[in-house]
């Protein structure tokens, strides 16, 4: 998540939107509020990589100013080691998502992976590592690990599918949402699916009956879905041939 929400950042600038018209909590996260994550950054850093460091950092807090900016990419979730389901839910926010963890409940559900809301399972996985990491005698049992390599992938695609969705407003300049009259929720993504049945492949846009697109083998279905799920601003959700998400792509 401090990956993708890095390169969502370096990607903002290149839009062309002004720098005064994001949203007003990126704008606040991505210059004075950015002063404690650079600070983190530097206490990490071998002390002969830090003038440089910061030199290119304010560089980019500077450029915000201008017509042409950049967004240091260590503005959000780069302030700490670990990171606190609160930090995504500020993550999130900054890009008028306004119940983050909900919204991404949302979108795990209708891809088949969890029913529990997502933010209670983060907090639990977060105690389970830390009690492994700082307690001698933790045991924590493999059913569990199991159980969060999937709840993990519902986390991880349901947040670059929110933040990608933002981005993709951004980059298309639209008004209703650089306004902050339309917020981004689960319910404006829809999910277009690569999934076996039988000894065939199909192509399936949610919400609709019959398949888009049947064929043989997965690589060749998923070449011909991919331009139609960027034309769609879809979620492309892959699964292998036991029904498990095995892959995604955000438009």
């Amino acid at each position: 998540m401090k990956s993708r929400t890095s390169e969502v950042l370096s990607e903002v600038g290149k839009t062309n939107v002004p720098f005064r018209d994001l949203p007003e909590k990126l704008r606040f996260a991505t210059t004075f509020e950015a002063i404690s994550a650079l600070t983190y950054q530097l206490s990490i850093r071998p002390k002969s990589d830090r003038v440089l460091y910061i030199q290119e950092q304010a560089q980019k807090t500077a450029s915000t100013a201008a017509a042409a900016y950049e967004l240091s990419p260590h503005a959000l979730g780069f302030d700490q080691a670990n990171l606190p389901d609160g930090v995504i839910k500020d993550i999130l926010k900054c890009f008028l998502i306004e119940n983050p963890w909900g919204e991404m409940a949302q979108l795990s559900s209708r891809l088949g992976l969890t029913a529990l809301p997502l933010d209670e399972t983060y907090r639990t996985a977060a105690l389970r590592r830390h009690r492994a990491a700082h307690v001698a005698h933790a045991d924590t049992p493999q059913t569990d690990l199991i159980q969060f390599a999937r709840e993990a992938l519902a986390i991880a695609i349901s947040f670059d599918a929110l933040i990608t969705r933002a981005l993709t407003k951004m980059q298309r300049h639209d008004a209703h949402y650089l306004t902050s009259t339309q917020r981004i929720t689960a319910a404006s993504i829809v999910i277009r699916s690569i999934h076996p049945k039988g000894n065939k492949w199909r192509e399936s846009v949610e919400g609709r009956a019959a398949a888009v697109k049947i064929e043989s083998a997965a690589d060749a279905l998923l070449a011909l879905a991919r331009p139609r799920a960027i034309a769609g601003n879809n979620l492309l959700a892959i699964y292998d041939s036991s029904l498990q998400l095995s892959g995604w792509e955000c438009y």
